[in-house]
């Protein structure tokens, strides 16, 4: 009797760790579901658009005119002329052109600008992004850039690639759960949807954000800085012009 009362522990025992893992285990699935800033089919449709598209070359070849566009340490030749430099408000830090006399509805500008690369920009307090999110903090995003060495943007597209189709479920680890969370939530904070990724190499490092709302941001990986050229209208901005621009940037 007694033997069957200790079998009966053991198996009542084995039972409530059973219960005990699998309900921790959905506590974090569950802690780590992104259900408050970004919903599961944003978070879905930003991460299965994120698919490096192709690559380009940047073949650098001088401007014989020397006729640039200048902006900070920034050329570019200048095929410009048609368009008006647009006011800038105080602080801003790009130079911004619009096609004149253009039709609203099919207006063409262009601009460009320095900024920080995605990887600087997650090395940040998370809370100049606007999130509080207690899940996430400075030193996990910190780990998962050193842990996958990721030292610059296109490392990050990569891993980001790789990631893409990896979901959270009841059998994967706290630890993982929290890296995926935490990587997959700040990505798709800061950075814009999009359709697909080109990268740029050559002469210069790079890559492309073919985006949504006819527009492609140009990003030039230099000096611990994103040299950034957006195009508004790609019926206007064809690929073979942007590509042909791209190939005149000269950068200080």
């Amino acid at each position: 009797m007694k033997k069957k009362k200790n079998v009966v522990l053991v198996v009542v025992g084995i039972l409530l760790l059973v219960c005990l893992y699998f309900g921790y285990k959905g506590f974090n699935l569950f802690y780590y579901y992104n259900v408050d800033r970004i919903t599961t089919q944003d978070y879905d449709d930003f991460i299965s658009q994120f698919t490096i598209k192709d690559t380009m070359t940047i073949n650098h070849k001088n401007v014989e005119s020397n006729d640039y566009l200048e902006y900070q340490n920034i050329k570019i030749r200048n095929d410009f002329k048609d368009f008006e430099k647009l006011e800038q408000t105080t602080g801003e830090t790009s130079l911004k052109l619009i096609l004149k006399d253009e039709n609203e509805k099919t207006k063409s500008s262009f601009w460009m600008s320095v900024a920080d690369t995605y990887v600087n920009l997650l090395k940040l307090d998370k809370s100049l992004f606007g999130t509080e999110d207690k899940r996430i903090t400075n030193t996990d995003l910190a780990n998962i850039l050193e842990k996958n060495k990721i030292n610059n943007d296109i490392e990050l597209f990569k891993y980001l690639e790789k990631q893409k189709d990896i979901k959270n479920n009841i059998f994967t680890s706290a630890k993982e759960m929290k890296e995926n969370y935490t990587i997959q939530f700040m990505v798709s904070v800061i950075m814009p949807q999009m359709d697909s990724i080109t990268l740029i190499n050559g002469d210069y490092q790079g890559y492309i954000f073919n985006l949504k709302n006819n527009m492609k941001e140009v990003s030039i990986l230099k000096n611990g800085k994103r040299y950034v050229f957006m195009f508004l209208n790609t019926t206007y901005f064809t690929d073979e012009k942007i590509n042909d621009l791209l190939n005149t940037i000269v950068i200080g």
